[in-house]
């Protein structure tokens, strides 16, 4: 018995020892200070100053270092010569329209090709909510819209996958055809109420502000006052008012007018979508 143990213990003993040496013989995996360096480009950093060359360095989700990395220093999993060209921050698409396009290509290839990293959504007719009169047909693109809030849709979307960052505003016309569908009548005190509340929900939900396109219905149907009071609602969250204006002729000045008496009265900043003039006769 004595005998077998001491043999046991010896096989043991020559299969550690054998273990030991495959684990040193293993080759150990470098290690890296960064996960990707782009280097020796140009760099124009968004400041407003001239480009200059420098590295880029990355770590995780994070820019950790800007300027020129010693040969020895650029050490990362991944390296970029981006020799001969420039080097910049992702562009901010601030006018989109990819609400729908994104939950079917969340590759975002069309933007994402040209420099686009953020998509800024929603003016006037956001993707959420979609809640009692609001109706949705998303049949052009294959889609349910089986989402109620404008934070169900942020979680689609971040479930589906997606390469851009995104912001969105809350339609003032998407609250109003919750409530009053496509009618053409002034709301209730009480309907104006449940406006209210669906733009703070909104707002909870991570909302960049309200926004309007007073230029089709249903938003035609809003008038100055109701979208102060709509627009007031965002200001304790630090949002915004932006707007596609009234009129883009002969009434051009009554409606920046408007914009600028919306963010007056609701003590917001406002974003006029796309300012011109459309009427040739005006110019």
């Amino acid at each position: 018995m004595t005998k077998s143990r001491n043999c046991l213990a010896t096989i043991l003993f020559y299969a550690l020892v054998m273990m030991a040496g495959l684990v040193a013989c293993r080759k150990k995996e470098p290690t890296y200070e960064f996960d990707l360096i782009i280097g020796n480009g140009n760099v124009l950093d968004g400041s407003g100053e001239l480009w200059f060359p420098a590295d880029v360095a990355i770590k995780s989700d994070q820019i950790v270092q800007v300027g020129r990395l010693e040969e020895k220093e650029k050490r990362a999993r991944r390296v970029i010569d981006a020799k001969g060209l420039m080097v910049s921050p992702g562009f901010i698409d601030i006018h989109s329209h990819s609400d729908y396009s994104l939950l079917v290509d969340g590759t975002a290839q069309s933007k994402i090709r040209q420099g686009v990293t953020t998509e800024v959504l929603g003016e006037g007719n956001s993707a959420g909510p979609i809640q009692g009169k609001a109706q949705r047909d998303l049949g052009e693109y294959n889609l349910q819209a089986n989402w109620k809030t404008l934070g169900e849709y942020f979680n689609r979307l971040q479930t589906s996958g997606i390469s851009v960052n995104v912001a969105s505003y809350v339609g003032a016309s998407q609250v109003r055809s919750c409530v009053l569908g496509d009618e053409s009548r002034d709301p209730t005190s009480e309907e104006m109420e449940r406006m209210r509340e669906l733009v703070r929900e909104a707002m909870r939900d991570g909302a960049f502000g309200l926004s309007s396109s007073l230029i089709v219905p249903p938003d035609t149907y809003l008038n100055t006052q109701q979208l102060i009071e709509l627009a007031s609602v965002v200001k304790p969250f630090g949002g915004i008012y932006s707007t596609h204006i009234r009129g883009e002729g002969q009434e051009i000045r009554e409606a920046i007018q408007e914009a600028i008496t919306i963010g007056e009265k609701a003590q917001v900043p406002v974003d006029i979508i796309h300012l011109k003039i459309a009427d040739k006769r005006m110019w």
